[in-house]
C-alpha cells in the first residue's frame, strides 16, 4: 500500500451539499449487513515511535440511524511497515466508546441515534480529530433557496430565503459563505455585495436542523457581484462607421481581449487621446451580423447598428455594457 493510499477493503466517498440543480437530496447510505462493530484487539500495544502521522475521518459523512460507520486513518507521513507496527487508539465521546490495536487503521462503528458524531484517533503517540460523521434521522426535503436578485452591485444587499419541510419540527438554519459575511440565523439571510467579489458569483449555502437531529445542507442560488469602478477593459482608439450600407473599418489585429464577451456585464473605460464627445462603435465577431447585435449600455438598450454617442463620452469616462453576442467596441477617433 502506497502512501497515503485507503485500505483496499474500503470504499470511498465525499460529502454532498444540495442544490438547485440537483433532482433530489444525496441519500445517506443504510447499514450493511457485511460489516461487523470492531472490538478493541487483546494484544499488547506497541510504544509509539512517532514516525506516523496523517488524517483521519468516516469513509462516508452522512448516514442513516442504525447504519454502521467505517472510520478510516489517511497516512501522510511515515511508512507502510511503521503504520502496520504503530499502536492506534480510537476515541468516540459522543457513544463512550474506545477501540485500539497495532495497526488497526479502519474501524467499524455503529450508530442507533441520529445527531453529529465526532472521534479522535491518537496513532503513533499523535492525537488527531477527525472529520466529523451525520447521523440522519427524520428526513428534510430543502425545495428551494433563491435570491432577490440575480446580479448586485458592490454595496448592495443580496437576501436569500430557503423553503424547508420536515415531518419533525425544524429547529435551526445555519448560513455560510466563501465570500463575504453572511447573516442570518432563519429563513433568510443577507449579505453585503463588496468591490472585491467583482464579477464572482456568491452562492452560500444553508445547513437546516430538526429535532430529529438531522441535518441537511444545500447550496442557494448564485449571484453575480459587479463593481462599476472595476474597469474590465479599456476600449481600443479606431474606427466603425455605420453609414453606407454598414460599411466600417476597424484598426487591423485587435486582440481577443478587447472583445466583449456575449451576455457578460463589464465596465469599459474611454482610452486616454479620446476626443471630447466622441462616439463609440460596436461590430460583431465575425460570423454574425448588425441585426443579431443588441447592446445595453448604462442601462438603454441601443439600436442594432451599434454607433452612437454615449452621454459625456470623454477620455476616462466608465460605462457599463452587455452585449447579446461577442462584439468589439472602439472609440471612433
Amino acid at each position: 500500500m502506497s502512501q497515503g493510499e485507503i485500505p483496499p477493503s474500503v470504499t470511498s466517498s465525499s460529502t454532498q451539499t444540495t442544490n438547485s440543480s440537483s433532482s433530489r437530496a444525496p441519500q445517506p447510505v443504510a447499514s450493511s449487513s457485511s460489516k461487523t462493530a470492531t472490538a478493541s484487539s487483546d494484544e499488547v500495544l506497541n510504544e509509539p515511535r512517532m514516525a506516523v502521522n496523517g488524517a483521519c475521518g468516516p469513509m462516508t459523512p452522512i448516514i442513516e440511524k442504525g447504519a454502521m460507520a467505517t472510520w478510516s486513518f489517511f497516512r501522510e507521513s511515515g511508512d507502510v511497515f511503521d503504520a502496520i507496527m504503530a499502536p492506534f487508539v480510537w476515541t468516540f465521546p459522543e457513544l463512550s466508546k474506545t477501540v485500539q490495536g497495532n495497526g488497526m487503521n479502519s474501524v467499524n462503528v455503529s450508530y442507533e441515534q441520529s445527531g453529529t458524531y465526532t472521534a479522535t484517533l491518537n496513532v503513533d503517540g499523535t492525537e488527531i480529530a477527525c472529520e466529523p460523521l451525520q447521523v440522519q434521522g427524520i428526513p428534510i426535503t430543502i425545495n428551494s433557496c433563491k435570491a432577490d436578485k440575480e446580479t448586485a452591485k458592490a454595496g448592495e444587499t443580496i437576501t436569500w430565503t430557503v423553503e424547508a419541510e420536515s415531518e419533525a419540527t425544524i429547529t435551526g438554519y445555519s448560513w455560510t459563505s466563501t465570500l463575504g459575511t453572511i447573516s442570518g440565523s432563519g429563513t433568510s439571510a443577507t449579505l453585503s455585495a463588496e468591490a472585491s467579489m467583482h464579477k464572482q458569483k456568491v452562492a452560500p449555502v444553508v445547513a437546516v436542523t430538526n429535532d430529529d437531529r438531522t441535518t441537511q445542507t444545500y447550496q442557494c442560488d448564485g449571484v453575480t457581484v459587479l463593481d462599476p469602478e472595476s474597469v474590465d477593459l479599456v476600449l481600443a482608439l479606431g474606427s466603425i462607421n455605420d453609414q453606407a450600407s454598414y460599411g466600417e473599418t476597424v484598426l487591423p489585429n485587435l486582440p481577443d481581449s478587447l472583445f466583449i464577451q456575449a451576455q457578460m456585464p463589464m465596465t469599459v473605460q474611454v482610452p486616454a487621446g479620446a476626443p471630447s464627445n466622441c462616439t463609440i462603435g460596436c461590430k460583431p465577431k465575425v460570423g454574425a451580423d448588425y441585426m443579431s447585435l443588441k447592446l445595453t449600455w448604462d442601462g438603454v438598450e441601443q439600436s442594432n447598428f451599434a454607433y452612437f454617442n454615449p452621454a459625456g463620452c470623454a477620455p476616462g469616462k466608465k460605462y457599463s455594457i452587455e452585449a447579446s453576442v461577442t462584439a468589439i467596441c472602439v472609440v471612433n477617433k
